[in-house]
This record gives structure tokens, sequence and C-alpha cells, in this order.
């Protein structure tokens, strides 16, 4: 049960999807377009010398969710060649070529902050969110797989972990940046660690996956995010990254940039009237002025404290429990803690104010959860990590650009676009079906009439015209692209 009353982020990709009139290739192709993709591929040197070219590759490897296809395999054998006549191998090698991937996807994200003038949003209301979530993995031979921990599930288990940035601007969240991160405890099957040279396109992830921690991912992202132009008021994050030395290192980045985060019961004090105490010891001084507020319902005292020589404002809070998308009955419950903390570098703010503000976090959330069951996140099943670093990144386009297609038209949030655009695959998929069907009949019928009453012309030119006619109509039509 969720105690505080603010918006709850629900999975609106789902619902957006759902409602839509026109084909979904023709609302890739567009976006494709409009978004300026085959510029961007150029500029980041994504291109090929022969045959087909990068855009029309990446569009067809965009849209395999949509069209309820896993992989490049099945796709190839439904031989849908009005989208496509590229046999898997062009696919496969597309993907693990050492591409600037990570440049593309800043390109995009900047094209979409000018046409949805992201710049104008207040500051106040647009947030750096740092979160990172864990990528299962069945291949033992997969390059730099690794055991990491699962919160979700409480153990370790074979894949990989993505740190990863987005950008929330109250109408929307947009991925802008990831990194993988992998552990030292590797199957006893798996390759040798491909350590990568960080000064290669090819290398550079895989570096920093194995050189650097969480902390320094998610700190190099933010810098490349404001260096690219792409603007925040606050950064939040969870109580793993609420160390002093992230919270210092990231107010340095830009002086403008404030930290809103949880915290948790570690050894780092807080100076308070004088004297030092961690947090736990701190919430015993001054839990008798917990008062209750009337815009959340919760128990809340706010502090101001010192931490590493900066002043900061401490919020205490009982009866807080996280958002929760779904409710799924039978499940057991989390158990929560009978208080938490909250930390706000802007000292100005109030209480209630840094719980609102926190809660826009959980937008995160929702992005893995969607992007992982509906826009294929995690499920490139490769040995190559190039081959995974270009399924994530197209993973992350995805998102983006469906939450571009869902502002540009409906204004509303993030919406069910997922759903709509795929209920339109099917409905072109059966409409392409059924006029297959009839083109064999007609096909048959041709011959026979041309053969029975002994017509010398090419039955071939009459259906050729026909066929013409009919694939003019929306249901038939391929991806102009």
């Amino acid at each position: 049960m969720v105690t505080t009353k603010c918006k709850k982020f629900k999975g609106e990709i789902e619902n957006y999807l759902r409602n839509g009139k026109n084909n979904f290739d023709v609302k890739i192709d567009r976006a494709f377009c409009s978004l300026k993709f085959k510029t961007w591929l150029c500029k980041s040197n994504i291109v090929k010398k022969d045959g087909y070219p990068a855009s029309h590759v990446l569009l067809i490897l965009f849209i395999l969710p949509l069209l309820r296809l896993k992989t490049v395999n099945s796709f190839c054998n439904k031989k849908w060649h009005q989208w496509s006549v590229a046999g898997k191998d062009t696919f496969y090698r597309f993907k693990i070529r050492a591409y600037r991937w990570r440049s593309l996807l800043y390109k995009v994200m900047q094209e979409i902050s000018n046409q949805l003038q992201f710049d104008q949003a207040p500051g106040e209301d647009t947030y750096f969110i740092i979160d990172d979530t864990a990528i299962p993995k069945r291949g033992k031979l997969m390059e730099n797989v690794s055991y990491i921990y699962d919160h979700s599930i409480g153990r370790s288990i074979l894949g990989f972990c993505i740190v990863s940035l987005g950008l929330f601007t109250g109408s929307g969240y947009y991925p802008l940046d990831f990194s993988y991160w992998v552990s030292n405890r590797r199957h006893q099957k798996s390759p040798i660690v491909n350590a990568g040279d960080s000064r290669s396109i090819s290398g550079q992830m895989s570096h920093e996956a194995l050189h650097c921690t969480k902390l320094d991912l998610a700190l190099r992202m933010i810098e490349r995010a404001v260096s690219n132009g792409l603007q925040a008021g606050y950064v939040l994050f969870d109580s793993w990254y609420a160390w002093p030395s992230f919270i210092q290192a990231t107010r340095k980045i830009k002086k403008e940039l404030h930290v809103i985060c949880r915290l948790k019961d570690s050894k780092v004090l807080y100076e308070y009237k004088g004297k030092k105490y961690r947090l736990s010891a701190l919430y015993q001084q001054v839990k008798k002025e917990l008062s209750k507020s009337k815009r959340t319902g919760l128990l809340l005292k706010r502090v101001t404290v010192i931490m590493s020589g900066e002043p900061i404002i401490i919020v205490f809070v009982k009866g807080y429990n996280e958002p929760e998308e779904t409710e799924v009955k039978g499940k057991k419950k989390k158990k929560e803690p009978k208080w938490v903390a909250f930390l706000s570098t802007n000292t100005s703010l109030q209480a209630a104010t840094v719980i609102k503000k926190y809660t826009k976090r959980w937008a995160c959330e929702v992005f893995f959860k969607e992007s992982k069951q509906l826009l294929s996140l995690g499920k490139d099943a490769s040995n190559s990590f190039q081959s995974q670093v270009c399924a994530t990144t197209i993973s992350f386009m995805r998102y983006a650009v469906i939450n571009y297609l869902n502002e540009k038209e409906h204004n509303m949030g993030v919406g069910s676009l997922f759903e709509e655009l795929a209920d339109e695959t099917a409905a072109f998929t059966y409409a392409h079906r059924i006029w297959q069907f009839f083109k064999g009949l007609f096909e048959i019928s041709f011959s026979k009439i041309f053969e029975l009453f002994e017509i010398e012309d090419d039955f071939l030119t009459f259906f050729d015209t026909l066929n013409q006619s009919v694939s003019r109509l929306a249901p038939i039509q391929g991806c102009e692209t």
C-alpha cells in the first residue's frame, strides 16, 4: 500500500500502443526521418560500405519486438519481404561491429530534446535518475559474463549489471546512457575476460565494465550528459549510491545540480548541534519531533546537518513505502523499515517537497520493467559483448522513440504505445497473409482462364496491375524506409 499521495508511475507504454490507428511501420519510419537517424548514423560513423544501408538494418532490428519476434532468425524465417529481404548474416555482422553506439544514442536524445524543448522545462521539474538492473544470462560462454547479485530476488545470478542514466521531464522518462558492470566471480566455463582498450571503440565498454566501480560509471555518465547539453535540476538515486564522496563529486560537475537520495544506516557521520552521529543515532535524537504532514500524510522531521563540511538536510519519515506499479495477489509483501531517511543538498526544500521529488525516481523502475517485458532489453543471446552493447542501445532507443511519439501525438505520459504498435503489427500480418492466399488463388485462376480460352496475352501483366493496386492499401503497405 502506498501511503504517500504522490502520483504513481504506471506502465504507460502498454496503454498508448493499444489505441493506434496508423500502421506502426509508417509511424516508426516517420520517426526515423523526423529524428534524422540517417544523419546521426553517419556522424557517429555507423555506416556500411556495401550491402544494405545501416539505417535499413537498424530499422529492422528496431521493430522486431513490435512484430512479436524474439530473434533475427525468426524474422528471416518468416520471409516478410515487405520489410526486408536481407539474410540473417547481414544483421549478425551489423550487431558485432564495434560502432559508436553511445554517440548515436546521445545524438538521437539531443534531437528529441530539441524537438520537445526539454530546455524550456523548469530545472525544478527535471531530474537525472541513476539506477542499475541485473540482466540474467544462461550462456556461460558469453564474453565478460559474471555472477552478480540481484536485489530483486535476493541471490546471485549469472549475467550482466547495467548502470543507467535517464532524464525525467515530468511528462516522460528518457534513457540517456548506460554502462556494463561485471564482477570478478566468473563461471569456470566462461572464456577469458576481454579487458579491452579504453582508447578504442571496441574496448571502451569492456574496459569500463572491468575496471570501474558502479559509482565511477554513474559519475562519468552524468558528466557526459551535461557535456552533451542535457540539463536537469536534480540527480536522484537510491541508498546504494548514497556515499558522501559520490554526492560531492556530483555537485562538482555543475553548481546548480543538486542531489536527492535515500540514505542507509552506515558508518557515515553527520554533524548536528556540534556533535557527530550515525544516521540511526541521529534519528533517536529527533524521533520525538516527528509531525504529520498534510501534503503526504506521513510523519516527517526535517533536520539540517553538516556532511563533509557542507550543509545538507535530512528528512526522517515514518510510514513511507515505495510505490508499487501493480499489486500481485498472493505475493508476500516486502517488510518495510519502521523509518527511512532522505538527503537533499538543496537546503531550501521543505520536507514534503523532498519526498515528492524523490518519488520521481520510480520512473526508472518502470522503464526497466517495461523494457525487459516489451522491448527486449537483455534478451540478446549472442556470445559477443559488442552484440550485447548494440542490443541494449537499440532497446534504450526504442523506449525513447516510443515516448517521443506519444508526446508528439497525444501529449500524455508514456502511454500504451507498445501494445498499440504490436496490435497494428498483428493486423498488418493477417492482412498480408490473406492477400498472399488470394494472390495465389488469382494466379492459378488467371492461368486457367487464359489457357481455357486460348488467350495469347501474358496474364502476368494483368496480375501485376492487380497486385500493385492492392499493395497501395494501408494494411498491405511495407515500410517506406
